[in-house]
């Protein structure tokens, strides 16, 4: 009598029939991702500020790992250019399965543009309003239109990326003498984000549609090195996360392995937020 040979079971973290739209595509985590799902065969749609490239980015994704991918020039904070981005996804795919909604004004950004890093007693108005356009309005127009791309197929998931600052409160001291600091719009806009996850979550449950929340840890990025060691030995696990290190949730969100899995908020911060 010989053994029945069993199929494999599927895999559940496969990801080649998904279509991914990453806006910030071009950031630090943004390009990562983008990499990422390339090599395991998803179908992208990469979306930043014109100056960014995104089309040579897509272009390039393409070309490397033999997968479908186009670039669209979009602003977040701009209703057209959310509009026109998945109208360009839907046009190109048919349809949109998972939106990355990654992008985000960052403190490195903002110093082209103003006082980011004033001190909150004389903090501008200006600035917060800007910080708050991208991190919060933005998050929102593109959960808009994404959701409603993925309305219409009745199946889809959400990944709004927040931070651990909208979390956990910095430990202000480990930016002492640095020309850089954490600067109060950015932890309140990311702890909206994850209200709007909340809220969403709960609206579109029956609707097949998944809205998690994703809150990275300080990434490395080239930081000054004593900003590296004040941070590691903040962190439970002694360093900062590497692009990389988000990877693997972002792939789990994604695919079938979290299709349970709704309202959530993953922080990835090497345990920062335990203490």
């Amino acid at each position: 009598m010989t053994d029945t040979v069993q199929a494999p079971p599927h895999d559940l973290l496969d990801i080649r029939s998904r279509v991914i739209v990453i806006t910030g595509s071009g950031g630090v985590l943004g390009s990562c991702y983008g990499r990422s799902f390339a090599a395991r065969g998803a179908s992208l749609v990469l979306a930043d500020l014109r100056e960014c490239n995104p089309a040579v980015q897509a272009a390039t994704l393409a070309s490397e790992f033999d997968i479908p991918a186009i670039g669209v020039a979009c602003d977040v904070r701009s209703e057209d250019d959310v509009r026109q981005l998945f109208d360009a996804a839907v046009k190109q795919f048919g349809r949109v399965d998972v939106v990355l909604n990654n992008a985000a004004a960052t403190g490195e950004h903002l110093m082209r543009r103003g006082d980011v890093f004033a001190r909150f007693e004389d903090y501008p108005v200006a600035m917060w309003d800007e910080v708050l356009r991208t991190n919060l309005t933005g998050v929102f127009l593109v959960a808009r239109e994404g959701g409603k791309r993925m309305l219409a197929t009745g199946a889809g998931s959400l990944i709004n990326v927040a931070s651990v600052y909208g979390v956990v409160a910095p430990d202000h001291r480990i930016y002492e003498g640095m020309p850089f600091a954490s600067f109060a719009p950015y932890s309140a806009s990311k702890a909206g984000v994850h209200g709007l996850t909340l809220w969403l979550a709960t609206y579109w449950a029956r609707s097949g549609i998944r809205v998690n929340t994703v809150c990275p840890g300080g990434v490395y990025n080239g930081h000054d090195p004593e900003f590296v060691r004040r941070y590691a030995d903040r962190t439970p696990m002694g360093r900062m996360a590497n692009p990389e290190d988000l990877v693997g949730t972002m792939v789990y969100l994604a695919s079938d392995a979290s299709r349970y899995c709704t309202g959530q908020r993953f922080l990835v911060d090497g345990g920062l937020s335990a203490w």
